[in-house]
């Protein structure tokens, strides 16, 4: 009898969609910094491989009280990056939380971003992103990163 209950335990595991594996969260961190290599590349192509087609993210230039977050697009940011964008990017402090197919990664983002109008942006910026597994690959489903203010209250 109890190998019987055993062995239905262990099938019941092994057969069950959705239960998170002891790999998922490096899968995801895995994903996560071969996604970020692709912005520190250049590489549109990589960063579009770890993002849902209908992916959003809030973007740090938006202006007042707008929360719309517009869909990933990929050749736009490649049309940058060939036009002299740069991107330095590495994450620190990385933390994963898999919940069956879904997870939210979260992390500081260190680095910086320069453009050809010599605009300039410094992190650290706090990240989050709320993955999705899709066919055995992590993608993002919705990102978000604001700069991380390390002054006095209100700076």
């Amino acid at each position: 009898m109890k190998s019987m209950i055993a062995v239905l335990a262990v099938a019941v595991l092994l057969f069950s969609p959705g239960l998170a594996t002891a790999d998922d969260k490096d899968d995801v961190i895995a994903a996560m910094l071969d996604y970020i290599s692709g912005w520190n590349d250049g590489d549109a192509a990589k960063i579009a491989q770890y993002m849902l087609p209908d992916a959003t993210s809030f973007s740090q230039g938006g202006a007042g009280t707008n929360l719309a977050a517009l869909p990933f697009n990929q050749a736009g940011l490649q049309n940058n990056m060939d036009g002299g964008a740069n991107f330095n990017f590495a994450y620190i402090n990385m933390n994963v939380q898999v919940y069956g197919d879904a997870a939210v990664f979260t992390a500081y983002e260190t680095g910086d971003m320069s453009f050809p109008d010599g605009q300039v942006s410094q992190g650290p910026w706090r990240y989050t992103a709320v993955l999705i597994k899709r066919d055995g690959v992590w993608k993002q489903a919705h990102r978000h990163a604001s700069p991380l203010r390390t002054g006095e209250p209100g700076q």
